[in-house]
């Protein structure tokens, strides 16, 4: 009796009813080829000489590889390849170095379906095979996410606001584009005190303190080297496009001539995208700068054509940071563009609504802002007659919006009517307001420049909540490789 008998191992494995894998094209004689030899055939139907025809989904969408019926007429077959070295079949123990296989060489199918992709993601299903490109942005996204948690982000237009709240919420700013015009106001040169405040409160790898307008691009990307960037996040200048009547026609028209204007900010930018060649672009501005439905912004129109011929998809939708757990009644454009081949859904309303913004903010620095009394000023007066002053009160539950020009007191400048009087609101206040970290430094600055830096930055709890769905956008993508490249098997 032999008693080294050992039982041979009955193999039982769950079936999913989706499974995926990422793949590389492989080259012959110059030509792509893509070849599936998995295990996963047979339990999706596509076992050894079964007859199978391939189809293009769409140009540039992929094709599908599909077990064939009885009116097909040009089919093909699932081969078997024989190994002579290794069991390659664990779910055919009798056939241990046969495994299925498909191949795909038609070349006119592989270039009108797949374009200049170097992968494709495969998806199972019983029947069907789908494969869809897989372009060079994605890929390089896949390769910089599985060494590094955080998503490379480039930033340009920003005070320092945007980046600290990004850098909290699992982006990394590589690098930083950033620059303030000197003013007519300015007694002296102030081009790089918002750089500074960028740096005070995040430490990029690349800083070009520049005007985006005459900014190298090319030399930007040589700077970054062969750090990726995932995401390009722009604040493209407002002025022009606020509807509000801050800015009046005759000073737009101006600005134009002088070419002070910023219209064509978003030229400069794609320039930018097509050096730098993020996969993704996330772009604020005032709700203007979209336009209504009645009234579109051809502004807009050009850039999100723009954008549509290099092969990003477009979402864009206008916010009240109220709707997201903000202090203040701001409202905001959102643009997501992405070249990415996953879906993507801006973030829906909290219905969180803060208790009171005078219990949560007002109260608790009472003694501070009642220090700059402003009642007797001839600005507060005007503010007052002209209606429109923009007035926190104990009888309402919201801030107004604050404006870039909080700190030179103009008539449209934030006040806090306490008791009947009037008073202007600390910096500390202001980023309460707009519910800035308690670590963002703003303190150095000046008074009026710190209320500046505020006053034109976003609702951070408006925008983390945009950036959280831009992040869950990306690591979908990042998940599905992942899927597709590590399967676990149940046996």
């Amino acid at each position: 009796m032999n008693t080294n008998f050992v039982a041979p191992r009955i193999l039982k494995f769950n079936v999913p009813k989706v499974a995926t894998k990422l793949l590389k094209f492989r080259k012959a004689n110059g030509r792509k080829i893509m070849t599936l030899s998995s295990n996963w055939l047979p339990l999706f139907g596509f076992y050894g000489d079964a007859q199978i025809v391939e189809e293009m989904i769409a140009p540039g969408k992929g094709y599908r590889i599909r077990l064939a019926n009885e009116s097909d007429t040009k089919t093909k077959k699932v081969y078997l390849r024989e190994y002579k070295s290794r069991s390659a079949n664990p779910l055919k123990k009798d056939a241990k170095r046969v495994e299925q296989l498909v191949e795909t060489a038609a070349q006119k199918l592989i270039r009108e379906s797949m374009g200049d992709a170097t992968h494709a993601h495969i998806t199972f299903e019983y029947g069907v095979l789908t494969f869809t490109p897989v372009n060079n942005a994605e890929w390089a996204l896949l390769q910089d996410l599985s060494h590094d948690d955080k998503i490379n982000t480039l930033v340009a237009m920003t005070g320092g606001v945007d980046c600290a709240v990004l850098e909290r919420s699992g982006y990394s700013v590589k690098a930083v584009v950033e620059y303030r015009p000197n003013e007519r106001r300015d007694t002296t040169d102030y081009t790089e005190m918002t750089a500074l405040s960028t740096l005070a409160n995040c430490a990029p790898k690349v800083l070009c303190n520049e005007d985006i307008y005459t900014l190298n691009m090319n030399k930007l990307a040589e700077l970054l080297g062969s750090t990726p960037i995932t995401v390009a996040h722009v604040s493209l200048q407002c002025d022009d496009f606020t509807g509000d009547g801050l800015k009046s026609k005759e000073a737009k028209e101006k600005s134009i001539e002088e070419l002070s204007s910023t219209i064509d900010m978003f030229i400069p930018t794609l320039n930018m995208l097509d050096a730098v060649k993020p996969p993704v672009l996330v772009v604020e501005n005032v709700p203007g700068f979209m336009g209504t439905k009645d009234n579109p912004n051809p502004i807009n129109d050009v850039f999100c054509l723009q954008l549509r011929r290099r092969g990003y998809n477009i979402h864009q939708q206008v916010f009240n940071a109220i709707d997201y757990g903000g202090y203040t009644t701001r409202k905001r454009m959102y643009m997501v563009a992405s070249t990415l081949n996953s879906e993507f859904a801006f973030p829906e309303p909290t219905g969180q609504k803060p208790f009171s913004v005078w219990a949560d903010v007002i109260v608790p620095n009472m003694a501070e802002i009642m220090q700059r009394d402003i009642t007797e000023n001839k600005v507060t007066k005007d503010a007052l007659t002209s209606g429109r002053a923009a007035i926190i009160s104990k009888t309402r539950p919201f801030s107004p919006t604050m404006m870039k020009a909080q700190g030179q007191s103009t008539k449209d400048a934030l006040m806090i009517e306490i008791d009947g009087r009037y008073y202007r609101p600390s910096t500390n206040v202001l980023k309460q307001l707009n519910s800035l970290p308690d670590s963002f430094d703003a303190e150095w600055l000046p008074v009026d420049k710190a209320a500046q830096v505020i006053g034109q930055s976003i609702c951070c709890k408006l925008h983390h909540a945009i950036m959280d769905s831009v992040s869950k956008h990306i690591r979908s993508v990042v998940d599905m490789f992942k899927s597709g490249t590590q399967m676990t098997l149940n046996y």
